[in-house]
């Protein structure tokens, strides 16, 4: 299983001593961390995509990516995810391909829609067109990196008439990933394109997602597709120290900190933070590197999965702290469990 660590360039106050950094020493910070993650051997570095939060200062991944290209070499560079829904995929195409040739091939990108309102408020968008608007805004990026001219119609963009977009990928396929949540059209639509799944894991009991990834190799099978092509990938929250009771006396304070004040999804209803339940039986994974592992392992029991994305820097943790998190978790994680999944996938 490949590990890599994912991060939104969240901001916030530190819970312990009120400090926060500017936007631009947070960039700093997640630019770096990038370069760190290279050196202690991680597969992938994942940035995300948020746009008119208040604590998410990553609204053009590209452009960050591009900079931790020129300070990395062997990293996979990943979006998590890319926002295919809102932006116009003609110019997704443009921005990613050129940053695949200044990573020399080493782009990833994980499409997805906002589940907020504020892209589709701002950008002109209906909220209840997310799922067409992906379908077909990712149907045409794969057009405009794999055909040499395009000429295409739909419904959310003018139309294109032997367009070539321009520079064009480094890499031979298409580096895309499907990403959904707790439906299954974003199921359908990675079968259906016969692309690998990044599931976002985060935020329900694990047991929930269970039925998702059946559904995906279910559905793939069904196609008559190659096995060994069936990828997944998760996400979780999580935190490693030394033992287990500093892990979780330090994050319970900081996980606490991220919760406070976070923006939900649409029609979502917050609900009381529960520490105990999220790093027991819940999503979030906390404790010591062995606990991490068992976690880790029995997630990879549940779902199958050959690609697990780690969000580490979250709820204002100072940079030391969230490096020996990095460390624990490259030199007494990674090794027990980079294993698992190797079956499948292994080619993709």
């Amino acid at each position: 299983m490949d590990i890599g660590t994912i991060t939104f360039g969240t901001l916030l106050n530190d819970p312990f001593t009120g400090h926060r950094l500017t936007q631009r020493e947070r960039l700093a910070e997640v630019v770096g961390n990038a370069v760190l993650a290279e050196r202690l051997g991680f597969s992938w570095y994942a940035v995300g995509e948020h746009h008119f939060g208040e604590r998410d200062v990553v609204s053009a991944p590209p452009v960050v990516l591009a900079a931790i290209a020129e300070r990395t070499s062997t990293i996979t560079l990943a979006t998590g995810t890319t926002l295919v829904a809102n932006r116009d995929p003609v110019l997704v195409a443009e921005d990613y391909a050129t940053l695949d040739l200044l990573s020399d091939g080493r782009l990833q990108l994980i499409a997805g829609a906002s589940f907020f309102e504020e892209p589709y408020a701002v950008f002109g968008q209906e909220p209840d067109s997310r799922a067409d608007r992906k379908r077909e805004n990712l149907e045409l990026l794969l057009r405009l990196w794999t055909e040499d001219r395009v000429s295409w119609s739909g419904g959310f963009r003018p139309a294109l008439e032997e367009v070539r977009v321009q520079p064009r990928l480094l890499q031979p396929r298409p580096p895309v990933w499907v990403s959904g949540g707790s439906k299954p059209d974003s199921v359908r639509l990675a079968v259906d394109l016969g692309l690998p799944m990044v599931f976002g894991t985060t935020a329900r009991k694990p047991e929930s997602h269970a039925p998702l990834f059946d559904l995906y190799r279910t559905l793939w099978a069904e196609r008559g597709r190659p096995a060994a092509a069936a990828r997944t990938g998760a996400a979780s929250h999580v935190f490693v120290a030394d033992t287990t009771a500093e892990a979780r006396t330090l994050w319970r304070e900081y996980y606490g900190n991220y919760f406070a004040g976070a923006k939900l999804p649409a029609g979502a209803r917050p609900g009381p933070f529960d520490f105990d339940a999220l790093v027991g039986p819940g999503a979030a994974i906390c404790g010591s590197p062995a606990e991490v592992v068992d976690k880790l392992g029995r997630l990879h029991e549940l779902w199958g999965h050959q690609l697990h994305l780690l969000a580490i820097d979250i709820g204002g943790i100072p940079q030391p702290t969230v490096a020996r998190a990095m460390e624990l978790v490259a030199t007494e994680v990674v090794p027990q469990v980079a294993g698992l999944g190797r079956e499948v996938g292994a080619d993709v």
